[in-house]
Formats: C-alpha cells, sequence, structure tokens
C-alpha cells in the first residue's frame, strides 16, 4: 500500500462509522460512488455484456464475534448477535423465496455440527491452533483459541451450532449455494496464518459438508482477511470474495487460477443514513450496473438490525425484480460458471470451425 493510499485510510478510518456514512452519502449524492473497474471488463466489453447481483451472507452465530475489539464484553455481543441471526435467517428466506432470489451462504465451518465434545479436555485437538494476534477487529491475546466453545449441542447452544439452519437453508424453494467462511472464523491473512492452520481448517469444512452431500467451492475470509490463497487452490476452491476501491466491476483470476470476484457494497444500512436515502443508493448501484453491463455484489451479515431485512433487502430486490430481463442474479459460483463458460467459447467455436474445414477437406462439395 502506497504512502498516500495509506493515509487516506488512516484519515477515512478517523471519521468513524458515523462520519463515514455521512461522507458517503456525499460521494453517493455527487455521482462519486459507485465506482467502475472498467479495467476488469476486457477489450471492448463494456456493456455488452449482462448485469448481474450476487449476494453473499457471512453465516457466523456467535463464531465472528468472540474476540471482537472495542467492547468489554465482546463474548456477550457474540451470543447477542447469534441470537439475532437466528431471528432473521427465516425471514431472509422466505424473502429470497417470494422474490426468487439465490444467493450463496458463507458458513462456518464448526455450524455444520450437531455437537461436539472435549478430548483429553481440548475442543478439536485434531485442529492447530492460530498463533495470537490482534487486528482492526479482533483481540485473541490469551488462552485458547476455543475457549468459548461449549463442546454441547445445537439444542443447548444454538449459537455456536446451526444443523437446523443449514437444513432450512438447503431446504429453500431457491437453490442456494453454501460456501465456506473457515471451520472456527479465523484471520487468513499470511501474517497472521500459517499454512498449517488454513490447511486444516479448509480439510475439516470440506469433511464435514461432504457429510451433508454439499461440495465447497466458494470461500468467503472471515473479517475480509484475504491470504492463504494457495491453500484455497490446493483444497480445490475456485473462487474467492475480494474487496477492493470498486463497487462494481467483473471478476478476475489471480495468480493461482483462482476467481477474485469483487464484494461490491456492503448491503446493510450504514450509520449517518436514511433507510430511504440508503435505498436510493442501492438502486443506483443497480442502475450503473445495468449501464456498463457489469457485477453488482451485496454482502451482509445475517445478525443485522431488522430494518434491513423488514425494508432495505426487500426495496433492494423488488428493484432488481423490475430489471430481470436484463440482470442476472446469481451465486457466486453460477457466476464463475458463467464466465469459465464464457472462456472456454473462443476455443469452443475455434474447434467447431476446424472441424467444418475438415469436413470441407474431405467433401469439397
Amino acid at each position: 500500500m502506497g504512502f498516500i493510499t495509506h493515509f487516506r485510510k488512516r484519515l477515512y478510518d478517523a471519521l468513524g462509522p458515523y462520519g463515514q456514512g455521512y461522507f458517503n452519502r456525499w460521494r453517493y449524492r455527487l455521482g462519486v460512488l459507485p465506482r467502475v473497474d472498467l479495467g476488469s471488463l476486457g477489450s471492448g466489453s463494456r456493456g455488452s455484456r449482462k448485469a448481474c447481483l450476487v449476494i453473499s451472507a457471512d453465516l457466523e452465530l456467535a463464531w465472528g464475534w468472540r474476540y471482537l475489539r472495542h467492547t468489554s464484553d465482546p463474548l456477550a455481543v457474540a451470543l447477542r448477535l447469534a441470537a439475532e441471526t437466528r431471528r432473521n435467517v427465516p425471514a431472509l428466506l422466505d424473502l429470497f423465496d417470494r422474490l426468487d432470489v439465490p444467493i450463496t451462504w458463507a458458513v462456518v465451518g464448526h455450524l455444520f455440527l450437531r455437537s461436539c465434545r472435549r478430548r483429553g479436555g481440548m475442543a478439536h485437538p485434531q485442529l492447530p491452533r492460530p498463533p495470537r494476534f490482534e487486528n482492526e477487529m479482533w483481540s485473541f491475546r490469551r488462552g485458547d483459541w476455543y475457549d468459548a466453545d461449549p463442546c454441547s449441542d445445537y439444542r443447548s447452544e444454538p449459537a455456536w451450532y446451526a444443523p437446523d439452519l443449514i437444513r432450512a437453508i438447503l431446504s429453500a424453494k431457491v437453490k442456494h449455494e453454501i460456501a465456506c467462511h473457515t471451520f472456527s472464523h479465523i484471520d487468513c491473512s499470511d501474517q497472521r496464518c500459517p499454512s498449517e492452520v488454513m490447511d486444516a481448517e479448509l480439510a475439516e469444512c470440506l469433511r464435514l459438508a461432504r457429510r451433508w452431500g454439499i461440495e465447497l467451492r466458494s470461500f468467503v475470509f472471515p473479517g475480509n482477511f484475504v491470504g492463504n490463497l494457495a491453500s484455497l487452490r490446493k483444497y480445490g476452491f475456485t473462487a474467492y470474495r475480494w474487496h477492493g476501491r470498486h463497487q462494481l466491476g467483473m471478476p478476475q483470476r489471480d495468480e493461482h487460477g483462482l476467481w477474485r470476484i469483487p464484494g461490491g457494497v456492503y448491503w446493510e444500512k450504514l450509520e449517518g443514513w436514511s433507510t430511504a436515502a440508503w435505498v436510493r443508493a442501492l438502486r443506483r448501484c443497480i442502475d450503473r450496473a445495468l449501464e456498463t453491463g457489469t457485477m453488482l455484489h451485496l454482502w451482509f451479515h445475517p445478525s443485522c438490525e431488522r430494518v434491513n431485512v423488514e425494508e432495505v433487502f426487500p426495496a433492494t430486490l423488488e428493484y432488481a425484480a423490475l430489471h430481470r430481463d436484463r440482470l442476472q442474479i446469481l451465486t457466486m459460483g453460477d457466476l464463475v460458471r458463467a464466465m469459465e463458460n464464457e472462456e472456454e467459447a473462443p476455443s469452443r467455436g475455434r474447434r467447431a470451425s476446424a472441424r467444418r474445414s475438415a469436413r470441407l477437406a474431405h467433401d469439397p462439395q
């Protein structure tokens, strides 16, 4: 990160949530946002491709918040947000069914379990622990990584297990995608996560998902801390969500051959915004995607405030539904398959042309 970019980020962070929200309101109002990554479109493809909408949800229950910084009782926050998630998921599934919207649910692997038990006094002793660390969001400074794990079952401790929610997602009328969000919600960045920790987390997620008949191909980094990309490739993943400066663009392959899918826009209503103003901004993002033939990726936490479930999300999707003739709504996995088909189309055309030439050579009449 260059000095100017680093300085701008520090200045933006210093504004705090309310200041950032107010600042971004003006950026949307002035037309500065949303930004389009024209470099991701490829030569001559601007506006020629059908626009698409991708939605992903980080399904974590208590796992995502137990080491939260800047709060005196992170475990209490984690349990409260887990309860909000459980309250919101049924309403979200109903909304997506009603409007025929498939999304990608990025699931923490521990949620696949119905129960777990301590062995030798430890939770999940077969898994290596991440080293102690502190980042912008979490602080893990003491104890064992799994200290909060109740080692019980989903009926007794529903904040830590979610086989019922996964079953509900798989039983929905619309076909959703289940993606991986690591087993225990680790920081995956190279500087904080040894490769053996990442490998073990991925292997455990794949093992548990197979028991459900689920193939994990898409990945979402907890906290959006990107790293250990070689491990994703090694374990058969094809794509991951990535967050940059642009709100609109198209997936591109990285140096590992993985599809890097732009993260786009945080869907939940921001501090300093009214509901109506935020919905207008989201509609502007959809309009811009339609104008440029690009992808808008909305992501959220199912622990979000109820105003999102009842007002923001329905208003966004109802607006998107008005443009279904020009707007595809895809999961991350669906999008990757579409991109790979697009990649293969020229070679298929060349093979067909070669077959035609061969036939003509044998039968010029």
